[in-house]
Order: structure tokens, then sequence, then C-alpha cells
């Protein structure tokens, strides 16, 4: 499996499961710049997506919002057409990103996209282990929980690079789903910023509650899903968008 990360940059998993080092070899950034770029010819380019997932965390259903700024583009003046073709040129240059309802935007979808991040909702999948074995019947706990505060000190994983807070957050269903006597499946809708790994092992005793300490065993988690994204975006009929900006004059592309 390849990781990738939303932006240039190397990534560490934390001890335990996740120990080793990852650096990924590409970041959503590059994948999509490279090609738009050819066609734009900017000096230089902003990406910014709503929200963000560990580099092992696949993000699944409909995707992503992000926007790409242009800074002083060569080419601006692009129709509708000329930028769908550019979308299936993107989508046909690599399997490990797709792009769908790319089109130019004006700024204040910049201002849209950033509005409300802590309002909207996402909904998981994780595959979580037991090493030493569960009761099937402790999933019941769990399935009758829902909007769960959840206090979260900054992630002993991310303390490096995060600064010290504790956050206050909302878990708001769980539905969990027995595999084995080892494995079962955790299905969540939680409110964005939610510290999902941590809330299912405890980042020892760092996030109250946590599953752990609801089901009475150790907790690991071996894989990641995000599977939708709620719809924060007010008048947003599409997903994915472009943005061009000249440092002297803003160039706002009417919608279709």
């Amino acid at each position: 499996m390849v990781v990738i990360t939303n932006t240039a940059v190397s990534c560490h998993r934390r001890p335990g499961l996740w120990r080793e080092n990852v650096n990924s070899p590409t970041s959503v950034q590059e994948l999509l710049s490279a090609i738009l770029n050819n066609t734009i010819k900017a000096q230089d380019l902003k990406f910014s997506s709503s929200g963000r997932e560990d580099v092992d965390v696949r993000c699944l259903g409909v995707g992503r919002p992000f926007v790409i700024e242009f800074i002083n583009p060569r080419h601006t003046l692009l129709t509708q057409t000329q930028v769908a073709v550019l979308q299936c040129a993107v989508n046909e240059s690599t399997h490990l990103v797709k792009l769908r309802h790319l089109q130019i935007v004006d700024k204040k979808d910049v201002k849209n996209l950033k509005e409300g991040e802590e309002e909207k909702t996402k909904t998981y999948c994780a595959l979580c282990l037991s090493t030493q074995g569960y009761n099937t019947a402790a999933l019941d706990k769990l399935n009758e929980l829902s909007e769960v505060s959840v206090e979260q000190k900054t992630p002993l994983r991310v303390l490096h690079r995060r600064p010290l807070a504790t956050r206050t957050r909302i878990v708001h269903t769980i539905t969990a789903v027995p595999i084995d006597l080892h494995y079962f499946k955790l299905y969540l809708t939680t409110q964005a910023g939610t510290y999902i790994k941590e809330f299912i092992h405890g980042d020892l005793g760092r996030t109250n509650p946590n599953l752990r300490q609801v089901i009475g065993v150790d907790l690991d988690i071996v894989a990641l899903d995000v599977e939708a994204i709620s719809k924060l975006f007010k008048g947003w009929k599409v997903i994915h968008k472009i943005k061009f900006e000249n440092r002297e004059t803003k160039i706002k592309a009417k919608r279709e």
C-alpha cells in the first residue's frame, strides 16, 4: 500500500502498532499541481483542504473539498470544458487520487472552505484489535453510547509539532460489529477534529472517556477510513475547486 500526505511533508507513526517511520513518496498536492500547472503555468501555488487525516488513513466516499490557489498564473481564461479536460488528465495520470467537479471559483469560496470547521461531522470506519481478546457482550456497551463528550489532550504522537492543549469533542454515534474474538469493526460519527485513534486506545489516559475504558481491555487500531464528511459549505454543489490569484489583480471567474 502506498501512503501519501495532503502536502509534501514526512510523517511519523506513533509507537506500538504504528511505530514505523513513514516517508511519503508523494502528496495529493504534488499529484494535482504537477498536471494543472503545466497548463496554468503559475509562479507558485497554495493548496488548502477541508481538514486532514493521518497519512495512513484513507479518505473514501465522495472525497474531501479542497482549493488550489495559483499565484501569478500566465493562463487564467479557462473554460469549464478546458477545466474538465484537466480533471481527466489528473485522473488518468495516477491511481492514487481522483478528482470530481473541478472548477474555477471565487475568493469567497476559499473563506467558506475554512469556516465552520468544528461544526461539521465525519463518519469513520475503524478496524480494532484486542490482542487479549474481548467479550462480545462488551460491544453492546459501545452500541449504547451516543453524544459522548470527550476531553482530549494533544496526542503524544503529535505533541512534538502541536501545542499542548485539552480539546472537547463530541462523538455522536458508535456502532460496533464483531468479526472474531480479537477483531471488530467500529463505525463512528464524530465532530471534526476528534482524534479517533486516541479515542479508541486512550493514549495512556490522555483521552477521556475512551473505548478501552468502556470495554475493559487494551485496544489498538489496525486501519482507519473516512467514509463521509458532512456537507458544510452552503451553496456548494460541487466537491473540488480551483482559484486563480494575481498578486495585483484578483481574477474572479463566474460559475456555470
